[in-house]
């Protein structure tokens, strides 16, 4: 069963063609992984799944009431708190009012290292706060938000190693209870050890893949980061080019 669909999705601009008749589908209750070099279009498909762009022709089906979307790039008025952001956050992106003790409960349940230190950025002023500390607190806030849905744009970015794992920590909990997450990433092995399953962008298609085993032996290549660069380089077949 999926919750997400794309069918002979095609999506480009006038210099460029980024999806040629791409295929994916995105099932309830797991991590979808999304890999791909510099502008071969992952924000670009979240775009237009959240309906901020517009497919040329294709299909994009879904079976989800609620989704929630967190875009690479994360700004937060520096004035605030990151209490007054959450705030914000919840009242933006759920139908029905989200307190910190709820916030809590559920992060407890998937993490409860990372409470603590949740409680004490909640505090905190956005110019004090790192970009990776805004990042996780985002992510992790969001994630508070129940959605059938999760799309995160490149998570971890800019995230210490320790936040990292607790974030991971905390999609894996989501997904547990039955959350569709779909996340990119630019960490081929995040995603290989983190994902149920990946997709790799490349020939301006999804390229499926169940595991980092699979992914290397598709390309006969001996790292992560062989078998990407390896995918990232093939051309584009005549029959896709327009």
């Amino acid at each position: 069963m999926s919750i997400l669909k794309a069918r002979s999705l095609c999506f480009g601009y006038s210099e460029k063609m980024i999806f040629n008749g791409a295929n994916m589908s995105v099932a309830p209750g797991a991590i979808t992984g999304l890999l791909g070099p510099n502008g071969s279009g992952k924000t670009s498909f979240f775009d237009i799944v959240c309906g901020l762009k517009v497919a040329g022709k294709g299909q994009l089906s879904n079976s989800y009431d609620t989704q929630i979307y967190l875009s690479q790039t994360v700004m937060t008025p520096p004035v605030l708190r990151m209490f007054d952001i959450f705030k914000m956050t919840t009242l933006l992106c759920s139908s029905r009012p989200v307190s910190q003790k709820q916030a809590l409960r559920k992060l407890a349940r998937w993490s409860p290292e990372i409470i603590e230190r949740y409680k004490e950025i909640w505090t905190k002023k956005s110019s004090v706060c790192s970009y990776g500390e805004k990042r996780w607190f985002f992510t992790l806030s969001l994630l508070a938000v129940v959605a059938d849905l999760v799309i995160l744009d490149e998570p971890t970015a800019g995230v210490d190693p320790e936040f990292r794992h607790y974030i991971w920590k905390c999609l894996r909990g989501a997904a547990n209870e039955g959350a569709a997450i779909l996340v990119s990433s630019h960490s081929i092995e995040e995603v290989a050890g983190n994902c149920d399953s990946f997709y790799m962008i490349s020939q301006q298609q999804f390229k499926p893949f169940k595991s980092g085993e699979e992914f290397m032996s598709r390309y006969d290549a001996s790292t992560l980061d062989e078998a990407f660069i390896r995918a990232a380089a093939e051309p584009v077949p005549t029959a896709f080019s327009t």
